[in-house]
């Protein structure tokens, strides 16, 4: 759901900068099934292990891995795109912090406390939520966790990692470049004909 709210806040700031919004349809998303496959497959994992599905709980690690691996695929599709450099690391950092700690997200406790999510605390306490976990001792490279608390005003109060804020920061600049690479160019274009009549 935050994915939302950062697409949609992206799209008001470009309104604001006087980007037009059917730029948007400009952008030219390649194998776009993969990212939805991806997709499907971390939502049907969160889903399916709430019903206690033996095979998703067995190889929950495993999908979850494989989810990020379709995410990469996706993203060297549309290399060329920008901000997706900066969403590609962002996914790697995820994903490196991902299989360190045998497929589950680590979570930071105090964070989750801080914004509110004491029922979600007290479900990784039990140590049955299927994708993440809570940062102990043991946890590998709990910088690229879930450490990073978004509290109120905020509209989906989380705990979001380095990756979350880099693939964040990626998609704005994905819909920014977009919503104004039209004007951008009418603007120069402007000030080419105006210095070449100035230089007559």
């Amino acid at each position: 759901m935050l994915y939302v709210y950062v697409i949609i806040i992206s799209i008001v700031i470009g309104l604001f900068r006087k980007g037009k919004l059917s730029s948007l349809s400009q952008i030219s998303i390649k194998k776009i099934e993969l990212i939805v496959l991806a997709c499907l497959i971390q939502g049907g994992i969160i889903f399916l292990g709430s019903k206690e599905i033996k095979f998703v709980l067995d190889y929950s690690p495993y999908m979850i891995i494989f989810s990020y691996i379709v995410l990469l695929l996706a993203v060297w599709y549309n290399k060329t795109l920008k901000g997706i450099k900066i969403i590609a690391l962002g996914i790697i950092f995820n994903f490196i912090v991902i299989v360190a700690n045998g497929g589950h997200m680590p979570v930071l406790l105090s964070s989750l406390y801080k914004v509110g999510l004491n029922d979600f605390a007290l479900v990784l306490k039990e140590g049955t939520y299927i994708t993440h976990i809570l940062i102990s001792e043991e946890t590998l490279f709990r910088f690229l966790a879930d450490v990073i608390p978004l509290s109120p005003p905020s509209p989906d109060p989380s705990v979001v990692s380095a990756g979350d804020f880099l693939m964040f920061y990626g998609v704005f600049g994905l819909i920014q470049n977009a919503m104004l690479k039209k004007q951008n160019s009418e603007e120069k274009k402007q000030n080419s004909e105006a210095r070449i009549q100035h230089s007559e």
